[in-house]
């Protein structure tokens, strides 16, 4: 049976590249607040908080690029992802009350994998483009 709907033209670069860069500039921000706590420490929330934020940010990054469903973009995502992560950590280093945290990035990381697997495995998120003519 075929598809009801066809698939939409590529949009341009900008177009594709804007949520992924201000959920980018969200995170940044909320990562520079000093002493910022987000509940108890045995709960995990910090962890819960980082792995969401970079899950979203794989996701949408990954819809951005012209080739979401080849593998190697796939990798690409992750690894630019996690090194965001790893900078993200770095920064975080310099901000009074907050600290360097190898369990953080590994979070991030995380969050990267699951956020491209839900791009690439479940058609609701998806993009369908048609080839430029």
């Amino acid at each position: 049976m075929p598809d009801a709907s066809p698939p939409a033209a590529v949009p341009g670069a900008a177009a594709r590249w804007t949520p992924p860069v201000l959920w980018l500039a969200i995170v940044l921000v909320g990562t520079s607040w000093p002493k910022l706590v987000l509940g108890p420490d045995g709960l995990g929330l910090d962890k819960v908080a980082h792995f969401s934020a970079y899950a979203i940010l794989a996701a949408l990054s990954l819809r951005a690029t012209l080739s979401p469903l080849r593998l190697g973009t796939a990798f690409a995502v992750i690894l630019s992802v996690s090194a965001l992560g790893a900078v993200d950590e770095w920064h975080q280093s310099f901000i009074p009350g907050r600290s360097m945290s190898f369990p953080d990035w590994i979070a991030d990381t995380c969050g990267a994998v699951l956020g491209v697997l839900a791009v690439r495995l479940i058609p609701f998120f998806t993009p369908r483009r048609r080839p430029l003519p």
